[in-house]
């Protein structure tokens, strides 16, 4: 035999670095076909990849409620000015023992402030719902 090879067949040096490559190829198949059979692995990153999703829209929704009471809170403050204004010019022409009941119920809101501030703002969030329905 000779080291020469025939017309058309692969030199030794081919061979070799097609053996080289062959071996690169099945050693990247291994390693993916071992990283597919990883379940608990491939679980670890999906958890992490959950748990990092879930805090970025943690971090959304906060900002979105922490705007949303901001708003609620001035849109509370426009009603209760409005309100104090509109009950004492009511006030000036009724009797004056329904002025004095009203004026307890006030006193009763200014003791016990947030159901009533809740109840406000939900009245205007489905006030300003109802009116953007209207306009639709």
């Amino acid at each position: 035999m000779s080291d020469v090879p025939r017309k058309g067949e692969p030199t030794p040096d081919e061979i070799r670095q097609d053996l080289a490559r062959t071996r690169r190829e099945l050693s990247d198949t291994a390693e993916a076909l071992a990283h597919k059979a990883n379940v608990p692995a491939r679980a670890r990153e999906k958890a992490s990849e959950v748990r990092a999703a879930a805090k970025e829209k943690a971090v959304v929704v906060k900002e979105v409620a922490a705007a949303t009471a901001e708003e609620a809170k001035h849109i509370a403050e426009d009603v209760a000015g409005q309100t104090q204004e509109t009950a004492r010019k009511a006030m000036d022409g009724l009797p004056p023992e329904l002025v004095r009941r009203l004026r307890e119920f006030a006193e009763a809101i200014r003791e016990r402030p947030v159901p009533f501030v809740v109840g406000a703002v939900i009245a205007v969030i489905v006030l300003r719902r109802v009116v953007r329905g209207r306009r639709s």
